[in-house]
């Protein structure tokens, strides 16, 4: 697999280039300039020179290190996961919330926010666990298509937390009933645990078991991408470096960023695996008006900022909810960053001293990870 700073390493080799020539440029007028002492011009030149150099360095320097690319637009669109007739499926993933009253007409909503926008080549993303725990959600994306052919501009993914073969089977059934009856774009073993590990690289006998079992839905044609989901960043390493895996479901907010960004997600990079990243809001726990205010968008844009992230998955409780999450993103379409350095930079001193100090809400299942 490449390595996923290669492009990254081959932008900034470009843009030192044509900073060399801009720069060289310069000096060729400021040099005219001098012949024709004419002073005021000279400092003026030297002054633009400096201060030039001086931004362009940060500027490389800032995005190095949040694994950005500065000269790269943000995407609504990912295509590390594609539709069946090959669309590249919207960043921001629509879930079912067990514990809120989806209405029916949400998920439809969703879909028709992403084609009419001005690029609609976004394709919707929707993502259920148990069926059975929100009939209404449930209604409206099995209404998200007409037929066969429109089925296939659509990206659906549930799961569960079963690892027999007979359960994962009557899993599979019961999320089939909901998208076609054909096939199910993403499956995920959902909720892997550190005891299901036999170390800290190694799968336990169980798990492997139950990921070659889906594997063999991928070789039916009823299942298409085999993607995995835990509480824990260990688990989540062990995950990453699984070659049988296409995707891995993560936890990642302002809040809880250490063991993410230190123990799962460089190993997710290292091996071109993407992560979708779920409990952005920790449980709307991180929303506040103020200084600095956090919205539900900001969540959703801090997440997706790094470069580990493909799509975040939001389970928005109602039209309005979603209207937040989901227009500030087609906004960021012509931007550089999913959210502004400063921003950044607030919430991250705000949320990120003593992750432990947020844990009244009982949020981190494995406080010894973010040690």
């Amino acid at each position: 697999k490449s390595c996923p700073c290669s492009s990254f390493i081959h932008k900034i080799e470009l843009q030192t280039a044509m900073r060399f020539l801009v720069v060289a440029l310069q000096w060729v007028v400021f040099v005219l300039c001098a012949l024709l002492d004419d002073r005021s011009s000279c400092c003026a030149f030297v002054s633009h020179i400096m201060s030039h150099q001086l931004h362009q360095s940060s500027v490389v320097l800032l995005m190095a290190s949040k694994g950005g690319d500065a000269d790269k637009n943000v995407r609504m669109f990912t295509e590390k996961l594609m539709t069946a007739s090959g669309k590249p499926v919207c960043r921001y993933a629509l879930g079912g919330a067990a514990r809120s009253m989806q209405s029916e007409y949400l998920p439809l909503k969703y879909r028709d926010m992403l084609q009419n926008a001005d690029d609609d080549t976004a394709a919707p993303f929707y993502f259920y666990y148990n069926p059975h725990r929100y009939p209404q959600f449930l209604s409206g994306v099995s209404q998200a298509f007409e037929d066969s052919t429109t089925r296939r501009d659509i990206f659906f993914a549930s799961g569960g937390t079963e690892r027999s073969p007979a359960a994962l089977d009557q899993r599979l059934d019961d999320a089939l009933a909901f998208c076609g009856g054909e096939y199910l774009d993403g499956f995920v073993l959902e909720y892997i645990c550190q005891d299901e590990l036999d170390s800290d690289t190694q799968l336990g006998k169980e798990l492997q078991n139950a990921i070659d079992h889906v594997q063999s839905y991928v070789r039916e044609n009823r299942v298409r991408y085999v993607m995995a989901s835990t509480h824990s960043h260990r688990v989540g390493r062990a995950l990453s470096g699984a070659a049988s895996l296409d995707a891995i479901m993560l936890r990642y907010n302002m809040s809880h960023r250490k063991a993410a960004e230190t123990i799962s997600f460089p190993k997710a990079l290292e091996n071109n695996i993407p992560v979708l990243a779920f409990t952005t809001t920790r449980w709307n726990g991180l929303q506040r008006e103020a200084s600095p205010a956090v919205t539900t968008a900001d969540c959703i844009t801090f997440a997706l900022q790094h470069p580990a992230v493909e799509v975040v998955l939001h389970s928005a409780r109602d039209e309005d909810e979603l209207d937040d999450a989901l227009l500030p993103l087609f906004a960021c379409s012509d931007s550089t960053h999913w959210m502004s350095d400063s921003k950044y930079d607030d919430v991250c001193a705000y949320y990120g001293g003593d992750e432990m100090a947020w844990n009244d809400d009982g949020y981190d299942e494995y406080p010894d990870e973010s040690i």
